[in-house]
């Protein structure tokens, strides 16, 4: 039956329009249409860290296909994160996603998704990480700044890449290895926030670029507020210098070459000297130029710190450590000497991105994808420092003391729960609290002086080392004649 208007009386409302939907209605259902394209349980899992309107917002605009960009980042979000991180396993679990909606399941073959991940756009993957990382500034408490400045630490490491030409041209193998019996080998120049233990960026070259060169790319992301805490090789004239002109501190061991008379300078104490150091000529691997390098100043002071500490087989050994916060009031020497011990712990995130979460063999064999790869486990690392800073804000406890795997082991065993969520804000509020409580349940006993020797207990096979290309050891192993296998012949 028609019902009628009361202002407009013998008028059916099937003439007028429906009531104007709210504007947070339609962003709403926006929102809502996103997450839907969003497959899986770990983007809800992630829909505070990375949410779906991140990934839309910097995924270039593109014709309707089984794996968008969306899907495909997704997807190989998950790859970095699990143990099997093959794309085999990825597209098996975007089949399960489609199937769940009632879409048309794509075929198990990997071709597509694999040129889905080529077209992945680079700037896009940079566009994410960067704001992860801005994230994980603003969470970190101000409490935990050392004295207003932000700690941030820099380093090298390696990991290797797939044997394939493509691979070998860009990043060669070490020249002391047989060809063919060998991995490429990409050089990471990784920058640090101690703080939160976030990476900032990874600078990439081949094994044959001095370690120095990765400084270069990574000094634009220093600046005031910051203190940068390396090893001696950082201790040179210009780095420090550099450093100075961008107002940026310095703490570090006295540079290798560098000879050292305690007895000279300002005496502060016992144990600190403040001296002038002489801009040296210009070595020949500098890579200023000579404006640049007449830039730098005549001569600069620097605060000498005399301290003693254990190695890395427990010995008590006498360190120098240099660094520019001149005032010994205001930044006492034993607190200075504290950090430069905190400079072990980028060695330790390291070992979380490399060997816990599996980057120190990459999988993909171009070049390009390899740094894709890189990229990609930069963002799923950080993301999990994200939620363990919530985690430890949450449950009032101190997010340096919750162990990396352990996270990696929650987020595994709670996904199931949140793929139930999609359209339950409520559901999925309560599982990402239960969530957060279980991270922080993760969280380990201090254990000061703990030291462990450098050594492996698990003996390797008793296999020899390959000493020229696998295809050379065929010839010698072929049967001509196999043996009769009744069983594969009956399948």
């Amino acid at each position: 039956m028609l019902t009628k208007s009361p202002f407009l009386s013998g008028f059916s409302t099937l003439l007028f329009g429906s009531a104007k939907r709210k504007l947070r209605d339609i962003l709403q259902g926006e929102r809502r249409e996103m997450e839907e394209r969003c497959p899986g349980g770990l983007s809800r899992q992630l829909a505070q860290e990375i949410p779906a309107e991140m990934v839309e917002r910097h995924s270039s605009s593109e014709r309707q296909r089984v794996y968008p960009h969306g899907v495909t980042f997704w997807a190989f979000l998950s790859q970095v994160l699990c143990e099997d991180g093959s794309c085999a396993r990825a597209v098996a679990g975007v089949q399960q996603w489609m199937r769940d909606r009632g879409q048309p399941v794509p075929s198990s073959e990997t071709t597509a998704y694999v040129k889905a991940r080529q077209a992945l756009p680079e700037a896009m993957l940079k566009s994410i990480h960067g704001e992860i990382f801005s994230k994980l500034e603003q969470t970190l408490p101000s409490d935990q700044l050392w004295r207003g400045f932000r700690i941030k630490a820099i380093d090298a490491t390696t990991v290797q890449m797939p044997d394939t030409m493509a691979n070998q041209a860009a990043f060669p193998q070490p020249s002391s290895q047989a060809v063919g019996c060998g991995f490429p080998v990409v050089q990471l120049v990784g920058l640090i926030d101690l703080g939160h233990g976030g990476f900032q960026d990874f600078a990439t070259s081949t094994m044959t670029t001095g370690e120095m060169r990765g400084f270069d790319k990574l000094e634009e992301y220093l600046g005031e507020g910051d203190v940068l805490v390396a090893d001696r090789l950082y201790s040179s004239y210009e780095v420090v210098a550099r450093l100075r002109g961008r107002k940026v501190e310095f703490i570090g061991r006295n540079h290798h070459a560098r000879k050292l008379d305690f007895r000279k300078g300002k005496k502060l104490g016992p144990h600190e000297r403040i001296q002038t150091w002489n801009k040296p000529q210009k070595s020949a691997l500098c890579q200023l130029s000579k404006e640049q390098w007449e830039a730098l100043p005549e001569q600069m002071q620097v605060r000498i710190i005399r301290t003693k500490g254990p190695d890395r087989e427990g010995k008590q050994r006498t360190r120098y450590v240099v660094t520019t916060l001149l005032d010994p009031v205001q930044y006492p020497a034993d607190e200075v000497a504290s950090l430069y011990v905190h400079r072990w712990e980028i060695e330790l995130r390291f070992r979380d991105i490399k060997t816990t979460m599996g980057m120190e063999m990459l999988r993909t064999k171009s070049p390009q994808m390899a740094l894709k790869e890189i990229m990609m486990h930069m963002i799923a690392y950080n993301a999990v420092r994200l939620l363990m800073l919530k985690a430890a804000a949450a449950y009032h406890c101190s997010h340096r003391r919750i162990g990396f795997k352990a996270v990696l082991q929650v987020l595994e065993a709670c996904r199931s729960a949140f793929e139930k969520v999609l359209g339950k804000p409520q559901l999925l509020s309560r599982e990402k609290d239960n969530l957060l409580e279980r991270i922080a349940e993760r969280a380990e006993p201090e254990r000061p002086g703990r030291n462990e020797p450098r050594k492996k207990k698990r003996r390797p096979k008793g296999y020899g080392w390959l000493q020229r290309p696998r295809h050379a050891y065929f010839a010698h192993f072929r049967n001509e004649n196999p043996p009769f296998k009744i069983l594969d012949d009956a399948a």
